[in-house]
């Protein structure tokens, strides 16, 4: 080989054919118009070189052809594994978002041209934080791992299964025709899902929500899809007993005023436009009021936003209770120390959501608030709900356990609704029970709730915990509860929830 440039050159090129020949290729610049053009020239040079020379140039050249070849085909699988990569989710192998997107993309182009409906199933595990916070993070993945297996096990034949991240996963098909038949698949999937799993010395029984959206509009974006079956899950895990939700277009109004509504409560955190109303707790025997139970009211005292039913499960949804609950702790104890000092025995219930007691730290804060408002921790209480005493026992116990030492009683709020285990009542860390006002509504006329009742406040005495009945609104309630043994109560009979200004006396 010669090298050579644009001034010119020339190189030999073995011609590997069944007879070996090389050629001479020679070029020189001419004078032109154009820009330095080329002429070339070729000459048969083969009887100028040896058939060995000729040779050892053939082997040369096809050491050189392989390894450009395998030089390819590395760069080849190194391209593929890098797509294959990017493309799947590193926990369980299943496609993640990209691929998922990939998918999509596919069906809509083969509805297009064949018609037909797609359908995306967005499951999202129940709770999965808190198996995370509870047993750590090698038994999440592990979990995760374990649901998409059940979960490809339950899909058909070009059903395809997806892992967004975090709890997420997409089922994409195009082999369902109606409501009925996306049911029946959702409810299969969480059926495999809500097995018991068990690893390690750990028993988990997982279980998901899923939203579902079903489209024949072979132009909807990708994106559009899985926002609707995202919000579809977000109804399905807040308003459904099955867990599972299709979407529609009031979900979308439903969003809207949600979003609007989060806004309200960002701006009323941020300037302060929130109050406070408090309700008394009396005793039943003289109507006494011995406590006011603090409650969050959103907007001015004159013209409430919104309905504590409808932002407190956003404010809790959001996390934006961490910070609320910190006002409302911090306004119900200077208000307490007001009351004190004018003379005032009442004590002051502030709730808790489960949310804060599953946050670090809440015990520290409330003590230090109470130190800074002059208050004796003796003189608060603590409401919280029975859903995180039994289903974290162990997070809440710790928290509540400081409070206790420190002399802040513990309310049950609630109590019926939920699990309702007389048993669990032994164990919990509690000084009090409040009956729902749901058995209190219906207990002169429903035997059956009257007698669930009359066990609950002898199994209350019996274990040394006080009971209070919540929603007391008529004369005759207010007797039937005294003729039973109850001693506190609390309701409308007695006096609404107001700001402290408004609100009935409060006895020296």
């Amino acid at each position: 080989m010669l090298a050579g440039g644009d001034q010119g050159g020339q190189f030999t090129k073995v011609l590997h054919h069944s007879e070996l020949r090389a050629i001479e290729i020679e070029w020189k610049p001419i004078h032109s118009e154009r820009r330095r053009p080329l002429i070339f020239c070729l000459r048969d040079v083969s009887a100028l070189l040896s058939y060995e020379q000729l040779r050892v140039e053939v082997d040369r050249i096809e050491r050189r052809r392989q390894q450009t070849e395998n030089l390819n085909r590395a760069l080849e699988l190194e391209r593929l594994a890098l797509a294959t990569k990017v493309m799947e989710c590193p926990v369980t192998g299943l496609p993640n978002r990209r691929g998922l997107h990939v998918s999509i993309r596919a069906a809509l182009k083969t509805q297009r041209e064949n018609g037909g409906r797609i359908s995306i199933l967005f499951c999202d595990l129940n709770a999965f934080k808190e198996i995370n916070d509870l047993h750590g993070h090698q038994i999440g993945d592990d979990l995760l791992i374990e649901i998409g297996r059940r979960l490809q096990r339950s899909l058909r034949f070009g059903d395809i299964l997806s892992r967004l991240g975090g709890d997420e996963f997409v089922v994409l098909t195009m082999g369902i025709f109606d409501e009925g038949d996306a049911l029946q698949l959702a409810m299969r999937l969480n059926d495999a899902v809500s097995q018991t799993w068990s690893v390690e010395d750990h028993t988990i029984r997982p279980s998901m929500s899923i939203g579902i959206t079903i489209s024949d509009d072979p132009d909807i974006s990708v994106d559009e899809l899985i926002r609707r079956a995202d919000l579809a899950m977000y109804e399905a895990k807040t308003n459904s007993d099955q867990h599972i939700s299709f979407y529609h277009s009031s979900i979308d109004k439903k969003v809207r005023k949600n979003i609007h509504l989060r806004h309200q409560l960002e701006g009323a955190l941020q300037h302060k436009s929130m109050f406070l109303a408090y309700q008394p707790i009396v005793e039943l025997d003289d109507r006494m009021v011995v406590g006011m139970e603090a409650l969050l009211r959103l907007g001015a005292i004159a013209a409430p936003i919104a309905t504590p039913s409808e932002f407190i499960p956003l404010a809790e949804r959001t996390a934006l209770i961490l910070p609320i609950g910190r006002w409302v702790i911090t306004q119900a104890l200077e208000q307490l120390c007001q009351l004190r000092s004018q003379g005032s025995d009442v004590t002051m219930a502030i709730n808790v959501s489960p949310l804060q007691l599953k946050e670090t730290g809440l015990s520290d804060f409330f003590l230090s608030q109470a130190e800074r408002s002059g208050v004796d921790p003796s003189w608060t209480v603590i409401e919280v709900t029975e859903s995180i005493l039994i289903e974290h026992p162990d997070l809440a116990t710790s928290e509540l356990r400081r409070l206790r030492e420190a002399g802040v009683k513990v309310h049950l709020d609630d109590f019926g609704t939920g699990y309702s285990s007389m048993s669990w009542l032994a164990r919990l860390p509690i000084d009090t029970i409040k009956v729902d006002r749901s058995f209190i509504s219906d207990f002169l006329h429903d035997h059956r709730k009257a007698v669930v009742l009359e066990a609950m406040i002898r199994l209350s005495r019996d274990l040394g915990l006080g009971l209070i009945a919540e929603g007391i609104e008529t004369v005759e309630q207010h007797a039937g509860l005294l003729a039973m043994g109850c001693v506190r109560g609390q309701g409308y009979l007695f006096g609404r929830p107001e700001p402290l200004t408004h609100s009935c006396a409060v006895p020296a």
